[in-house]
């Protein structure tokens, strides 16, 4: 009896979840009341307060739990592609750093969500300060200058963070402006396959990181 309970439970709070990453991510959490969410997910608003707490503590759960999802699958990515290559380059390390970043992001699954969470948070904060950065920004800088020590040139760790932002903001950009740059009345302002996009972005930033290790060993 007691398995059976306990199988029940998780199953609850699995459900309550899942309904929580659609809505909030859609309404924000101003949007979304605790009703809705026990709504969809077929549950009282009692299975919300014992898994959770409240609203507050379920809206923090939901996102950490899509961020933690995103981090990882980014990691394991990257690291399954480096030790595929013998003797990567940095072409090779920016490439797999750029298809991890952008595969969670365009195949329709939850990593989708992530961003609608954090367009959200741009009009009212409700994380916790810090949790971003510790929860997923962190642990990447880790993977990103491991890669970058390994495959690139000699760089200063805040030069190297700050290339990394630099591709970043190239790929954020990509995925928001690629849609308006198309013309399906006429010739395309710039390339509707995302694989030419990120060979451009691999050769423009690998040509940027060189151009910042030279710059730092002028004397």
């Amino acid at each position: 009896m007691a398995s059976h309970a306990q199988s029940d439970h998780a199953e609850t709070r699995e459900r309550i979840l899942r309904s929580s990453e659609r809505l909030f991510s859609e309404k924000g959490y101003d949007g979304t009341s605790i009703r809705d969410i026990t709504a969809e997910a077929e549950c009282n608003v009692a299975a919300v307060n014992y898994h959770f707490g409240g609203k507050d503590n379920l809206y923090v759960e939901t996102f950490r739990r899509l961020l933690i999802d995103l981090r990882d699958r980014r990691i394991s990515s990257m690291r399954r592609d480096m030790s595929n290559v013998a003797d990567p380059t940095l072409e090779h390390f920016l490439e797999s750093f750029v298809n991890a970043f952008l595969e969670p992001l365009v195949d329709g699954s939850r990593g989708r969500l992530l961003l609608s969470f954090f367009a959200n948070e741009m009009t009212g904060a409700h994380l916790p300060p810090g949790l971003f950065l510790d929860e997923f920004i962190r642990p990447m800088v880790l993977v990103t200058t491991e890669g970058l020590d390994r495959t690139g040139p000699p760089l200063d760790p805040m030069t190297a963070r700050m290339c990394m932002m630099s591709i970043v903001g190239q790929l954020l950009h990509t995925l928001k402006a690629l849609p308006y740059f198309s013309n399906p009345e006429g010739p395309h302002m710039v390339p509707t396959n995302l694989g030419d996009h990120i060979q451009h972005v691999v050769r423009f930033s690998a040509g940027g990181i060189r151009a910042c290790a030279a710059t730092e060993e002028a004397p």
